[in-house]
C-alpha cells in the first residue's frame, strides 16, 4: 500500500506566510523513493538506482510528483540531493536540455502520503468490508485532490485545508473528479455522513474561477438522493455546464453482505424508473445531450439495450463504469471484422474445437453470451465458454471487478477439466495492476495451481481474442 512506503521520520514540516491573507501555508515534504531506472534514461547515466531517494531539487523539498516535475523542468542546470539506498547522501550536479526528463519511476506519486477521507458515507465500500480478508490497499480511504488529477479518482472537496486551496490555486490541476451525490446541502450531508459542509455548488464555482474543468458523479441510493433530489442535482449541475461541470455520471449504490448502515439496493422496477427519468430529462432539450451519463449497471440490471456510441460522446466517464460495455462491444466487432478474413482458412474446418473458459460477473451475463457467440462464429476452431458467477465472498455483489480468487475457485472446482478446456481467461479488472492478485489476496498463480489449469489475464477485446487463439491480425 502506498502509505506503507512513507517513513514518518522522513516527513518535514515547514510553513510560509501567505502574502494575501497573512495566514500560514503548511508545507509537508518527503523524499521521492525511486522504484525503477530504465537503462536508457538520464537517471541511469548519472548513476541513480532503484531504492535511491531524491531529497531535493536544488533547494526545493518535494511533496509529490507535481513538485518534482515543476522544479526539475525549471532550469537547465540544477543539483539533486540524493540519499543512496545505503544511507549515503550525495549531491549530483546536472546539465540538461530544457525538455530532458530524468526518466525514473517512483513508488508513489505522493511522496508525503495520501490525504485520507474524513467523511462517514453510509454506502462507503471501504468501511463495509472484512479487513482481515481483503487486500491491504483496499483499506485506505483516500480523498486527495492530487489523485483526482493524476488518476481520475473521485474526491468530495470536504477536507481541503487553506494550504490545499492555495496549492490548487497555484497548480490549476484539471480535470478534477468530484463526488457531488446531491446539490441540496441537507441531502449531501446525509450522503457524506456529515453535520455540515461547504455547499458543493460554491466549491464548483470556486473551481470555475480557476478555469479547472470538473467531471462529477452521483452515487444514487434509494430513498436518499434519488427521485426529485436527483432531478434537482442534474438541473443544478446542468446550469454550470462547462463552467466548470463537463459531465455527470449516475451510478447505483453497490452494497455487500458486510454492509452495516441499513441501506438497500435498487429493485429492478426502481432501476427502470431511474433510467426512464434521466432519459426523459435528456430528451426534453437537445442541448442536454452528452452531459448526464447512466453507468453500465443500470442497463445491465434492467436488461435493456446498451446505448450506442453516440450516447457516450468521447467517453468522459469511462473510469466510472460509464460506457465500458459499449466500448468493449465495439472493440469486439472491430477485432472480429479484422480477424474474419485472416483466420477463416485456419479456423473454419471440421477439426475439434479447442475449449476455453472465460470468467465474468453475473450482471454481465447477457452481454458476455452475445460476445461469446460472435467469437465462436468467427473462430470455428475455438469454443469460448463463458461462465458468469456471483460473489460468495461479498454476498450480493455480481460485478466482475469485485470477484475474488476464491469466488472463482469455488465456482469451478467441481467442473470437470475437460469442460473448462485448455485455459481460463480472467479479466484484468479483477486483479491488482502489476501484482496479479485478487481482492482477497489470492494470486493468479495460486488460482492456477488450485484449479490445475492455466489462468491467463486479458484486458479488452484484442487481448481476449489473442488469448483465446494466439492469432493476431497483421492488417
Amino acid at each position: 500500500m502506498e502509505s506503507a512506503l512513507i517513513n514518518p521520520n522522513e516527513l518535514e514540516h515547514s510553513r510560509i506566510k501567505d502574502p494575501e491573507s497573512s495566514k500560514e501555508i503548511k508545507f509537508l515534504s518527503a523524499p521521492a523513493l525511486i522504484s525503477s531506472v530504465p537503462p536508457w534514461s538520464l537517471a541511469a547515466e548519472i548513476g541513480l538506482e532503484p531504492g535511491d531517494k531524491i531529497l531535493a531539487v536544488g533547494e526545493q523539498k518535494l511533496r509529490d510528483i507535481m513538485d518534482f516535475n515543476f522544479h526539475f523542468g525549471q532550469s537547465d542546470e540544477l543539483e539533486l540531493l540524493i540519499r543512496k539506498a545505503n544511507g549515503e547522501e550525495i549531491i549530483i550536479e546536472l546539465e540538461k536540455d530544457p525538455d530532458d526528463e530524468l526518466g525514473v519511476e517512483f513508488y508513489t506519486p505522493l511522496f508525503n502520503g495520501v490525504q485520507e477521507c474524513a467523511n462517514k458515507c453510509p454506502f462507503c465500500f471501504i468501511e463495509n468490508q472484512p479487513y482481515e480478508d481483503t487486500r491491504e490497499s483496499l483499506h485506505l480511504r483516500d480523498d486527495d485532490f492530487r489523485l483526482s488529477y493524476l488518476h481520475g479518482s473521485y474526491v468530495t472537496l470536504t477536507n481541503l485545508s487553506f494550504s490545499d486551496r492555495k496549492r490548487i490555486e497555484e497548480l490549476r490541476p484539471g480535470p478534477l473528479y468530484v463526488s457531488v451525490h446531491a446539490t441540496e446541502a441537507e441531502v449531501r450531508n446525509l450522503m457524506l455522513g456529515r453535520k455540515k459542509s461547504k455547499p458543493v455548488l460554491e466549491e464548483l464555482s470556486w473551481l470555475d474561477s480557476l478555469d479547472i474543468p470538473v467531471h462529477t458523479q452521483v452515487v444514487l441510493c434509494p430513498e436518499m438522493n434519488d427521485g426529485k433530489h436527483l432531478l434537482k442535482t442534474i438541473e443544478d449541475l446542468f446550469n454550470m455546464r462547462d463552467k466548470p461541470v463537463v459531465s455527470v455520471a449516475v451510478v447505483p449504490v453497490g452494497l455487500t453482505k458486510f454492509h452495516r448502515a441499513g441501506l438497500r439496493r435498487f429493485t429492478m422496477d426502481e432501476a427502470f424508473e431511474v433510467v426512464d427519468m434521466v432519459q426523459r430529462w435528456e430528451a426534453e432539450d437537445p442541448s442536454r445531450k452528452n452531459f448526464v451519463f447512466l453507468s453500465d449497471e443500470w442497463f445491465l440490471m434492467t436488461h435493456t439495450p446498451v446505448p450506442e456510441q453516440t450516447y457516450y460522446g468521447d467517453y468522459p466517464q469511462l473510469e466510472d463504469g460509464v460506457g465500458m460495455t459499449r466500448l468493449f462491444l465495439n472493440e469486439v466487432e472491430a477485432e472480429l471484422a479484422r480477424l474474419d478474413c485472416f483466420v477463416t482458412d485456419v479456423s473454419r474446418n471440421d477439426g475439434e474445437s479447442k475449449r476455453v473458459t472465460w470468467i465474468n460477473g453475473k450482471i454481465s451475463e447477457p452481454i458476455v453470451k452475445i460476445v461469446a457467440e460472435k467469437i465462436n462464429y468467427t473462430l470455428y476452431n475455438y469454443f469460448l465458454n463463458p461462465i458468469c458467477i456471483d460473489s460468495q465472498f461479498w454476498g450480493t455483489t455480481n460485478v466482475s471487478g469485485l470477484l475474488t480468487g476464491n469466488d472463482i475457485y469455488q465456482a469451478l472446482r467441481y467442473i470437470p477439466k475437460e469442460m473448462l478446456g485448455e485455459k481460463i481467461i480472467i479479466p484484468s479488472v479483477m486483479l491488482k495492476e502489476g501484482r496479479d492478485i485478487f481482492l482477497d489476496d489470492m494470486s493468479l498463480a495460486e488460482l492456477e495451481e488450485k484449479l490445475g489449469l492455466p489462468c491467463v489475464k486479458a484486458w479488452g477485446a484484442e487481448e481476449l481474442i489473442d488469448t483465446i487463439c494466439k492469432v493476431k491480425a497483421s492488417h
